[in-house]
């Protein structure tokens, strides 16, 4: 058996996984990541991940989300224009457009959301912890370089590949991973190149997990340590962040940008996720459990705080009655600690996207 967790993105809906994951610790005797051989995580996901990763527990996890959401979600100061003609007459405007919209007109031209707030929150879990030192389960966080156009995993060293990131600070790395656009700007890594969320292509990171699985057998039977390792060992469980659905009737026979810019990107968001899920209960069929909650308004947004709570709770809740659902599958029996495989760039290896 090849025992995979996904956890998935979605802000501080992130909770209700973080208190499902806490209820199925604590039944147990040992941590998590001594039962899953690889664990991925997308956006507040990836939080989660590599905190489990680098040796917290899931209710340490917890705390940290208590103590800290507000410091993730610190709004930034109003926005100084640069330009001196326009100074003094943008806070009008930015009061009326509020007054007659509701709308910040900041946010037309910057985040919602502090960076730097964000990066010491991050650094208060993570410290100078660099990737390779992940060392109790493999990681991976599906990113996106904005500079090359390109999709990116981030992972720990535990392919027999080169990658820059090994050396980087998780908490870097986190913050990158978590640039939602329009909620936070996008970070610059030590390669110079610009990344955002891994959400904008693997917001549910199961297929991109079931990937790297396929590479891990593949290096491991060409090492000779797993001979004939393939999909059909493959155990995923996966963990979401809330299911949103959707109903439209376009007006009349068409529509266009009038109708659409208000709603495209929620079609495209659950109609990602759906693509992703529906592959993978065929691919592995009752190998794969996705454990998820409805969303049932509009009003659970990623940066809703007030549901915090609540969404620890009904995790809690769920987690104690998955845990003997899937104890037999996934809890009897303990995995071995993966072996760092990476290679320095001294070893002159190409390395892989």
């Amino acid at each position: 058996m090849f025992r995979i967790l996904a956890l998935a993105g979605g802000g501080l809906r992130g909770a209700f996984a973080i208190g499902v994951l806490a209820e199925l610790e604590s039944r147990l005797s040992r941590p998590l990541t001594d039962y899953f051989d690889l664990i991925a995580g997308t956006s507040t996901g990836a939080i989660t991940a590599a905190s489990l990763c680098s040796g917290l527990t899931a209710a340490e996890v917890e705390e940290f989300y208590r103590r800290n959401s507000d410091q993730i979600f610190h709004p930034r100061d109003p926005l100084v224009l640069r330009h001196r003609a326009l100074r003094g007459f943008y806070p009008m405007l930015r009061w009326y457009v509020r007054r007659r919209s509701g709308r910040n007109l900041d946010h037309f031209f910057q985040s919602r959301y502090c960076p730097f707030h964000l990066a010491d929150s991050m650094t208060d879990a993570f410290g100078d912890k660099t990737m390779a030192e992940a060392t109790r389960c493999r990681l991976v966080i599906p990113a996106v370089n904005l500079t090359d156009g390109e999709t990116k995993v981030f992972r720990t060293p535990h392919l027999p590949m080169e990658c820059p990131e090994y050396g980087w600070r998780i908490a870097d790395v986190i913050v990158a991973v978590t640039a939602a656009p329009t909620y936070f700007p996008h970070k610059t890594m030590p390669d110079g190149k610009n990344y955002a969320d891994g959400g904008l292509w693997a917001n549910d990171p199961g297929v991109v997990v079931l990937s790297e699985a396929s590479r891990v057998f593949a290096a491991q039977n060409q090492m000779g340590r797993a001979s004939g390792a393939d999909l059909d060992q493959v155990y995923l469980l996966s963990l979401g962040t809330g299911k949103a659905t959707y109903s439209l009737a376009p007006p009349g026979g068409d529509a266009g940008m009038l109708f659409w810019a208000s709603r495209a990107a929620e079609v495209m968001t659950v109609s990602q996720v759906q693509g992703i899920q529906r592959p993978l209960e065929i691919t592995l069929g009752d190998r794969y459990r996705h454990v998820d909650f409805d969303l049932s308004d509009k009003t659970w947004t990623l940066d809703n705080r007030s549901m915090t709570e609540p969404l620890f709770k009904m995790g809690r809740t769920r987690g104690a009655e998955l845990f003997d659902e899937i104890d037999d599958t996934f809890f009897k029996n303990s995995t071995a600690p993966y072996a760092s495989l990476g290679l320095r760039s001294s070893d002159h290896q190409p390395s892989s996207p």
